[in-house]
């Protein structure tokens, strides 16, 4: 008798885990003073933005205003923080992966760190604390699962409108954003964002592309 694997994971999302996780303890390898310099060239900062007599103040110059929008994702505040994401990932990400393949799955990981460091410098425009983590991420992958994951098997994937108006969508989505406010209330947790506080707008952001633009990346419904 064939024995089924107990992890059976795409290997995507092995690679992108296993990632995290190397960053990580490379990072716990280095000296505090190296470690800031990590945060200083790719870390998502909104002072980044502003330029200082035109030209960029931080490390890493124009390139790093480009990649901190996605670079910042790799890195987390702590153990905790990386494994409960890195959890959410694994758990989330399969049946993406499956529907989008690797590389639809990872641009909509790019996409949605992207547009989680984009709505967090609208709200937190100026500040000089790094904001890091794959939180945002999470919920976009959360959001693209929502748009197919309660969908009847035979019928079509809804618009977002669509999923809106099922009770199952709306009610994980009222879920989400309950945790935020608890989150955010709290002061400090697993989801993190910089220097204690929760980077709340980070994961609004996040869940953006995975819900509202998923057309964009599932190949079910461009066809």
């Amino acid at each position: 008798m064939a024995r089924e694997p107990v992890f059976d994971l795409p290997g995507a999302l092995v690679g992108l885990v296993g990632l995290l996780i190397a960053v990580h303890v490379l990072r716990g390898l280095l000296s505090a003073d190296d470690d800031i310099m990590v945060l200083a060239f790719f870390a998502f900062i909104p002072d980044r933005l502003l330029l200082e007599g035109g030209v960029p103040a931080y490390p890493g110059g124009w390139g790093a205003i480009v990649w901190t929008f996605v670079s910042h994702a790799a890195l987390h505040g702590s153990w905790t923080h990386l494994l409960f994401n890195a959890v959410m990932l694994a758990a989330a990400g399969k049946p993406v992966v499956r529907r989008l393949g690797i590389g639809r799955f990872l641009a909509l990981v790019a996409a949605s760190a992207a547009a989680g460091a984009a709505v967090h410098l609208a709200v937190d425009w100026a500040s000089p604390v790094p904001m890091i983590g794959a939180s945002g991420v999470v919920f976009g992958i959360f959001g693209a699962v929502l748009r197919f994951g309660f969908a009847s098997p035979w019928a079509s994937t809804p618009s977002a409108l669509g999923a809106l108006n099922l009770p199952r969508v709306r009610g994980f989505i009222l879920a989400l954003v309950v945790m935020n406010l608890i989150l955010v209330v709290a002061g400090t947790a697993p989801f993190g964002g910089g220097a204690g506080s929760v980077a709340w707008a980070a994961h609004l952001g996040g869940f953006l592309p995975g819900f509202f633009a998923f057309r964009l990346f599932d190949p079910a419904l461009r066809r």
